[in-house]
C-alpha cells in the first residue's frame, strides 16, 4: 500500500488538511472599528485593527467547517484504504477530488462576496487559504495514481 503513490498523495491532502484544525486564519476582514479572522472555528472579532493579533478575541459565530474538514480527512482516509477494490478506489478518489474543488471554490466565492463579513471592507487571504490551495493538485494526483493502475490492470486482464 505505502509503495503506491497515490497512498503518499493522500497523506499528503490529510495532512494539509488536518493542519487547518489548528486554526489558522483563512481569511482575515478588516473593517473600520475591528478586525474580523475566520478559521475553521468560526468568526472571531478583534477589537482594534491595528493590532489584531494581539487584541482579544471573541467568538462571533461557529462554523459547520470544523465538522466538514474532520469528516473530509475520515472520507479521504477511507478513500486511501480502499486499495485491495480498485473500482471502488477509483470512484472515492473522484469524490475526493470534486468535493475538495467544490469545497475550495465555495469558500472561495463567499468569502470574496462578503458573507462572511459584510460590513468588511476588504479581504485578506490567510495562510490557511493557501493551505487549501495547495491539497486540491495533491487530491488530483492521488486520482490520476488510482487511475493509472486501474488502467494497468485492465491492461493485464485483457493478455490473460
Amino acid at each position: 500500500m505505502i509503495q503506491r503513490i497515490q497512498t503518499v498523495y493522500f497523506i499528503i491532502v490529510m495532512l494539509l488538511l488536518s493542519s487547518l484544525l489548528s486554526g489558522v486564519e483563512i481569511f482575515g476582514f478588516p473593517t473600520s472599528k475591528s478586525y474580523l479572522s475566520y478559521s475553521v472555528y468560526g468568526i472571531q472579532q478583534f477589537k482594534s485593527a491595528a493590532n489584531a493579533p494581539l487584541g482579544k478575541a471573541e467568538n462571533i459565530q461557529g462554523s459547520l467547517l470544523f465538522y466538514f474538514v474532520i469528516l473530509f480527512v475520515l472520507f479521504t482516509y477511507f478513500a486511501m484504504m480502499n486499495y485491495k477494490n480498485l473500482k471502488k478506489q477509483f470512484r472515492l478518489a473522484r469524490l475526493v477530488f470534486f468535493i475538495y474543488l467544490i469545497g475550495l471554490v465555495s469558500i472561495l466565492v463567499l468569502g470574496s462576496i462578503g458573507f462572511f463579513a459584510p460590513a468588511a471592507v476588504s479581504i485578506q487571504l490567510g495562510i490557511g487559504y493557501y493551505i487549501c490551495v495547495v491539497g486540491l493538485p495533491f487530491s488530483y494526483f492521488a486520482f490520476k495514481g488510482v487511475k493509472k493502475d486501474k488502467e494497468i490492470l485492465e491492461s493485464l486482464d485483457r493478455l490473460r
